[in-house]
């Protein structure tokens, strides 16, 4: 029986790649990450609000160490249950900060970063809690590159525009 619905999971997932790919995702999903980074004073039309947190991993003892910090903005397209976002990052020694976006829908989240200086980009899935009464993001994302797969975790407080 397990057998059974491994394949039948499989099957799903090969089946929708091709149909997830050929989706039209609006534009702002689309755009080149590499352009200069968000301010925090010059507020793009699109955005509905702004994040600001930090990135961590965790470390053997389950305690999280800080790596750095976040800062951007997302935009909601459909209700708000998906939008887009984009934004920048910088490690806590500032001697590594880069750019972000991507798109969410529900509390699945795909995007890519890339490294400031470098050809380094890579990519991220990644799933999320919303709390509505604190105003807090907690994230897992799993983030790829060339080289490298890992597992950073991101806690941030957000804020809607009126």
């Amino acid at each position: 029986m397990k057998k059974i619905l491994a394949i039948l999971l499989v099957g799903i997932f090969v089946v929708s790649i091709p149909a997830a790919s050929s989706l039209m995702l609006p534009k702002m999903a689309m755009q080149n990450i590499s352009k200069t980074p968000v301010s925090t004073t010059d507020v793009p039309e699109w955005a509905d609000g702004n994040i600001t947190g930090v990135f961590a991993l965790k470390n053997e003892t389950g305690e999280y160490e800080i790596l750095g910090n976040i800062f951007g903005y997302y935009g909601y397209w459909w209700g708000n249950v998906s939008g887009g976002f984009e934004g920048t990052w910088e490690t806590l020694d500032g001697n590594q900060s880069g750019c972000f976006s991507g798109w969410f829908i529900f509390s699945l989240a795909l995007g890519s970063y890339n490294v400031t200086g470098s050809e380094e980009t890579g990519g991220f899935i990644s799933l999320f809690r919303t709390n509505t009464t604190d105003m807090t993001i907690n994230a897992v994302a799993w983030a790829s590159n060339d080289d490298d797969y890992v597992t950073r975790y991101a806690m941030c407080s957000y804020t809607e525009f009126e």
